[in-house]
């Protein structure tokens, strides 16, 4: 049968088959592992924005969509750049189904002078790109793996015994390490009162973060780009949880935050966790996942949310992170690896 590739507004009808089908693609042969909801993608692909185009390509045999591409594109930095999110079930691969989805996004980028494509791949714990289906496909196509993160999955809810030893966090019966910080914590707008040294520790996290070879260029982020954010964020259903570690004078020394998404009962999603390089070696990193899980236990309540894991990925080379997640009971389940290459690689 004729593969059929066309683009999808916001409202298709298909929207939800294109979703399915990305999402089972990626998710066949893994542990548990979150994805975005429709509700909050009909949001995100129906939004007009100065920062990034985005398409969804979808692939059909008949009536039932196979295969999908999601497709962004910066526009105000690494304007080389095109990244897709392409999946094909596993029933339809080897028919040319990934090669017909590929061409159409390879001709898009092209059409807008891109020429770096890049795209994500989770490898199962103990293989290689090489052992999939997906690496194999972006390998023959020129693309080669760049950067890695492990992803991490913690069980709700976290064990009492485990949250009273990080929160005590004692040496040898002397003060808490990092006892002169405080923390604060809240739920999705940064006060006022902070969100200028929010916006400072953010801009840092982009530049201190290991990428790899990654093609990417630090963003600095002001308060416009903050609150843009957390309007979008709750467009999309997204409630953010947030703390913050103060010095004593007032400033930003970290911060941390996760979401949860009223369309999902199952996972919320650890975003960044981040420590000033002065104020490091305090685990201030514990202290900050400590509150934020507390933070987690009230919201939980206030909105009755029983989730059941904790999804987040860490770099390989942040040794200090990866030990702060093994503390907590975060356990490694896979490895997703950033590809790169050119636009119009080997064929």
């Amino acid at each position: 049968m004729v593969v059929q590739i066309r683009q999808l507004g916001a409202d298709d009808p298909a929207l939800g088959q294109w979703r399915d089908s990305i999402r089972l693609a990626h998710l066949a042969g893994r542990e548990a592992a979150w994805w975005e909801s429709l509700e909050s993608l009909r949001v995100y692909l129906g939004r007009d924005s100065e920062r990034v185009a985005r398409w969804a390509i979808a692939a059909f045999e008949g009536d039932t969509c196979v295969g999908g591409a999601e497709v962004t594109m910066p526009l105000q930095h690494d304007t080389q750049t095109v990244a897709v999110e392409l999946g094909v079930l596993p029933e339809h691969r080897g028919r040319g189904v990934g090669t017909a989805l590929l061409s159409y996004v390879e001709d898009l980028a092209t059409q807008r002078d891109r020429t770096v494509l890049q795209a994500e791949l989770h490898v199962p714990a103990g293989q290689q790109p090489a052992d999939t289906d997906g690496g194999r496909f972006a390998m023959r196509r020129g693309l080669r793996s760049v950067s890695k993160e492990d992803r991490f999955l913690l069980e709700l809810p976290v064990q009492e015994s485990t949250m009273a030893a990080l929160r005590s966090n004692r040496d040898g019966g002397q003060q808490p390490s990092g006892a002169d910080y405080e923390i604060r914590s809240f739920v999705d707008r940064v006060p006022e009162e902070y969100v200028a040294e929010w916006a400072r520790m953010v801009t840092h996290m982009g530049q201190d973060v290991p990428i790899g070879d990654l093609t990417y260029t630090p963003q600095q982020i002001d308060v416009d780009h903050i609150r843009e954010a957390e309007r979008n964020f709750a467009e999309q259903g997204w409630t953010r949880l947030r703390s913050l570690a103060l010095t004593p004078s007032g400033g930003g020394a970290g911060y941390t935050e996760m979401f949860v998404s009223r369309y999902d009962a199952d996972f919320v999603i650890q975003d960044d966790t981040f420590v000033d390089r002065s104020h490091r070696g305090h685990r201030l990193g514990a202290r900050l996942k400590v509150a934020n899980l507390l933070n987690l236990d009230a919201h939980a309540r206030r909105a009755g949310g029983k989730w059941r894991w904790v999804q987040t990925y860490t770099e390989r080379h942040n040794t200090a992170m990866q030990r702060t997640n093994e503390a907590f009971g975060f356990r490694r389940v896979d490895v997703l690896h950033e590809f790169e290459g050119p636009v119009g690689g080997l064929t």
